[in-house]
């Protein structure tokens, strides 16, 4: 399902999109906070299945492409990917040219709103890397609280909850 917020259109990734995903993983910058360094080839290639398996299997949440409105730009990936039966992880990255605009916090924004509306989430989380104060602070702006410090892909990490509590 595609999805679209303000100024962006989440558009589920493809076959299509390896060579995009590839540029990504393969940029020290955007990954710096997600793996602690670039992905060669071969890890990139290997992450990227995996995106494209999640995505056949839930049809609703996945992982995303996003591009801007206006003039289509391509600026990043974002995810929605279920857990468990009632616990969803959402994430983003974007290219270092589109830092500072707010769309990380509008990306968050946007997939809380959407999992909101799933009757069967009632649960957010995301993982980040400590020393990630801006997005950190993106989680706190959005009500999320730390849960727990562990380590994931030899980086360290804190997991951040939100509950979405249904009625």
């Amino acid at each position: 399902m595609d999805l679209i917020s303000q100024r962006l259109i989440y558009r589920k990734l493809t076959a299509a999109d390896a060579s995009v995903y590839t540029g990504m993983a393969m940029n020290n910058e955007v990954m710096k906070y997600i793996t602690g360094k670039a992905l060669s080839i071969a890890e990139a290639k290997e992450r990227f299945q995996i995106m494209i398996e999640t995505n056949v299997k839930i049809p609703e949440m996945g992982f995303y492409g996003v591009s801007e409105k206006e003039g289509n730009a391509f600026i990043g990936l974002g995810k929605l990917v279920l857990i468990n039966d009632s616990i969803a992880e959402i994430g983003y990255s974007l290219l270092p040219e589109f830092w500072g605009r707010k769309y990380a916090s509008e990306m968050a924004g946007c997939f809380i709103e959407y999992a909101s509306r799933l009757p069967y989430i009632t649960e957010l989380m995301a993982v980040v890397n400590p020393a990630n104060l801006a997005s950190k602070k993106l989680l706190e702006k959005y009500g999320f609280t730390w849960s727990e410090t562990g380590f994931l892909n030899e980086q360290p990490t804190e997991i951040h909850k939100l509950s979405l509590r249904k009625l």
